[in-house]
């Protein structure tokens, strides 16, 4: 659950708000637990919280296993965390254990449905279903974007405008390697959105947002606004920054899928990105989005 500060005031107090059935010393537990969070910084006490800030909850995360963190789950779908390195889903020539595979066996005999996918070096949000009436309403408000998905990437370079839009048709050609083309057969409108909220040197911490969801599509508007994201080789990253690809799915928004309940997933970037770009919280960051 999320709350946009319309007054300033101590996060204690707000807490309450959003939660009135809890006591004070519930919600100073919450802190204590790492799973409160004022814009993308987590809350280490009752501190100020200023107007224009935003406070959200992050739920008791469990761990599955190495890499995989569960962040909410009910009878109808499963909200996870994976970390870089790990498959979303296998494929033809890709047959080493996944994200959908540890949810089947966990979850086992109750069936596991796949929604959407994060490219293996992406880390971040991923929803599936656990039911199939969750899974048809969620694959319909992916094929229709109704939703909201937020990424961190650090990238190689600047962009010339704060805010901006990238537009292009998308292609995968036999080698599976995705590219901007003319719009054509087989081609898929793409359009990214992104915002500036940091640099540091020669990078730059964008927060994008997806209108469209298709294969590499950020990672190909970014090196096409010639910014390749660092550690994407790929697509044309040339320094010398191995430990992973920097983009982070941060932010999964949507409505439930059977009870309508809108609902807000979050995770902050990986500690990875740090040493590139030292995040700021300023009115930049807030709703950068919007």
């Amino acid at each position: 659950m999320e709350k946009y500060i319309e007054k300033s005031g101590l996060l204690l107090d707000h807490l309450q708000e959003l939660y009135p059935d809890s006591s004070k010393n519930t919600l100073r537990q919450w802190i204590q637990q790492g799973r409160v969070w004022i814009n993308q910084e987590q809350a280490k006490k009752n501190c100020l919280v200023e107007n224009g800030q935003t406070v959200s909850i992050k739920s008791k995360e469990r761990a599955v296993q190495k890499g995989l963190t569960i962040h909410y789950e009910d009878q109808h779908i499963i909200v996870v965390e994976k970390k870089a390195g790990l498959l979303s889903v296998a494929t033809a020539f890709e047959k080493e254990e996944t994200v959908f595979d540890i949810l089947k066996r966990r979850f086992r005999p109750k069936q596991v449905y796949v929604i959407h996918r994060l490219d293996r070096e992406t880390s971040g949000i991923l929803i599936f279903a656990k039911s199939e009436p969750a899974f048809r309403k969620l694959k319909d408000l992916f094929k229709e974007h109704d939703l909201e998905r937020e990424y961190f990437a650090v990238v190689d370079g600047h962009p010339e405008s704060p805010k901006g839009t990238w537009e292009s048709y998308l292609k995968e050609d036999k080698n599976y390697f995705v590219q901007s083309v003319t719009p054509q057969k087989g081609a898929q409108r793409a359009i990214t959105h992104y915002t500036e909220l940091q640099r540091q040197g020669k990078h730059s911490l964008l927060r994008v947002r997806l209108e469209t969801g298709r294969k590499n599509q950020v990672r190909v508007h970014c090196a096409d606004a010639g910014m390749p994201i660092v550690g994407d080789s790929k697509y044309g990253y040339k320094g010398t920054f191995k430990k992973r690809l920097c983009l982070h799915a941060t932010r999964l928004a949507l409505k439930h899928p059977i009870t309508g309940k809108w609902m807000s997933f979050t995770s902050p970037y990986p500690e990875a990105f740090q040493s590139l770009v030292k995040w700021v919280v300023s009115e930049n960051s807030k709703n950068a989005s919007k």
